[in-house]
């Protein structure tokens, strides 16, 4: 993947496949994916479990 364009201000944090501006977002989103609280996506029908 090729991203172009001005920086952006701040930090960026990254686990798995989130990314936020802060810790805490990434392991709430985390929490939501073990819960499996995020939307499907259409004509999707694996899974991909959180990683440990």
């Amino acid at each position: 993947m090729l991203i172009g364009g001005q920086r952006l201000e701040g930090h960026r944090f990254i686990g798995w496949n989130f990314v936020a501006t802060r810790r805490e977002r990434i392991d709430a989103a985390k929490r939501a994916w073990a819960r499996d609280e995020f939307p499907r996506v259409p004509g999707e029908t694996e899974r991909i479990p959180l990683p440990d």
